[in-house]
This record gives C-alpha cells, sequence and structure tokens, in this order.
C-alpha cells in the first residue's frame, strides 16, 4: 500500500480504498501533423492533476465532500478548476502536483511531517 493510498483511506474510513494514483490529463491540447509517423499527435499541452481512488470513486469522494467541508474553499485556493469543483464529483483538477498535494494536505491537515513524507513517497 502506497502512503497516498495510506492517507486517503485514513481519511475516509467508511469507503475502501485499494489503490489511489495521481493522474494527469492533457487540457487544451495542440494538435500537429507528425511527419515521419503520417498521424496528429499532441504537440503542446497544459497539463492538470487529480486523484484516482479505486475501487469505488464516486463514493469515495461524496464521503470526502461531506466530512471535510472546507476542500472546495481550499481548491479555489490552490488554482482547481471551476468546472472540476462545481460539476464533477470525482477529485478536483489542479494546474501542477504541487498544488494537488498542497490542497490534499491542507485540508486533511497532515502535520508537516506527513506532508514531506508524502512528498518524499512519490506523490509529487
Amino acid at each position: 500500500m502506497s502512503y497516498l493510498t495510506f492517507i486517503l483511506s485514513r481519511a475516509v474510513p467508511d469507503v475502501r480504498v485499494e489503490m489511489v494514483q495521481v493522474v494527469e490529463t492533457p487540457a487544451n491540447p495542440q494538435w500537429g501533423l507528425d511527419l515521419e509517423a503520417g498521424a496528429f499527435r499532441v504537440i503542446e499541452a497544459e497539463y492538470k492533476y487529480t486523484l484516482d481512488v479505486r475501487p469505488r470513486p464516486h463514493e469515495y469522494w461524496r464521503w470526502f465532500r461531506e466530512t471535510f467541508p472546507n476542500w472546495q474553499q481550499l481548491a479555489f485556493k490552490y488554482g482547481a478548476t471551476v468546472y472540476s469543483v462545481m460539476v464533477c464529483r470525482l477529485c478536483p483538477e489542479f494546474p501542477s502536483r504541487n498544488a494537488l498535494v498542497s490542497w490534499l494536505s491542507d485540508v486533511l491537515s497532515l502535520s508537516p511531517g506527513e506532508r514531506r513524507l508524502l512528498r518524499l513517497c512519490g506523490a509529487v
């Protein structure tokens, strides 16, 4: 079990957490023609970062929102997209891994040692 999985399972103990991954998704990709391959590909993109919690992500984030009412205010503080906060029912999308981990650390009120360990264990 990764440290990130441990932290999130401890945050919402009523929902089983088997795996957590940081997901990097391209936003506003710019496409170009790769002449060698003869196909279009992404040549430039901004990326958004979010957490994928398995096996039941919708149930997990519903309980998370109920348990931590300040999640939304802190998400905006760290630059989460409005759509991901107001419409989606999963983890908000952030402009960087650092913003994602800082948001999670603040919402869960992690100690300085836990924050450092989360960063050292590869969440960022």
